[in-house]
């Protein structure tokens, strides 16, 4: 199945787009310009998953989208957002999270804090994702405040799925 390898270079990708975009300060490196950060107990992370489509009408995008619509769109290119499901979690190193943002769709989510101080609070996550009762992936990826994650899920009706995941603090 080529689904995992096409979300880890979708990954890889959103990952290139959001470090280009936070440049460290004239003279300094990425690391002197965010000093490491202890672990805060308060981290949370809000997960999304979106219906994304191409109606000849497309209706406003929803208010919690609002930073993510124009890198969806350029990204995955379609021009319709809408949230089947959200919610939002602590994070806890310690125990899996099950994130269940929507009736079919839902996630498994093992996180732990990257310990580099080049990592600006960085989590490491272990994520698997269901359809029902069917898993449809299962992938390792890293979350950073500010670098939200986009996951291009299965075709939905007449749609794309597409999961976001943002820590939040």
């Amino acid at each position: 199945m080529r689904l995992p390898a096409a979300l880890l270079l979708l990954a890889l990708a959103v990952r290139t787009l959001a470090a280009e975009s936070d440049p460290a300060p004239a003279g300094k490196s990425a690391s002197a310009a965010t000093p490491p950060r202890a672990v805060a107990r308060t981290d949370k992370i809000w997960s999304a998953v979106l219906l994304a489509t191409k109606p000849p009408n497309p209706q406003a995008d929803p208010a919690a989208l609002a930073e993510f619509v124009p890198r969806l769109k350029r990204i995955f290119g379609y021009t319709q957002y809408e949230i089947i499901g959200a919610t939002t979690e602590t994070i806890d190193e310690k125990s899996e999270s099950w994130l269940v943002p929507s009736r079919n769709f839902w996630l498994q989510v093992k996180s732990r804090p990257i310990a580099s101080k080049d990592a600006r609070g960085a989590y490491h996550l272990t994520l698997q994702f269901y359809q029902d009762n069917r898993p449809i992936l299962a992938t390792e990826a890293q979350l950073a405040p500010g670098s939200p994650l986009f996951i291009r899920g299965p075709q939905h009706g007449a749609g794309q799925v597409i999961i976001v995941l943002q820590v939040q603090r």
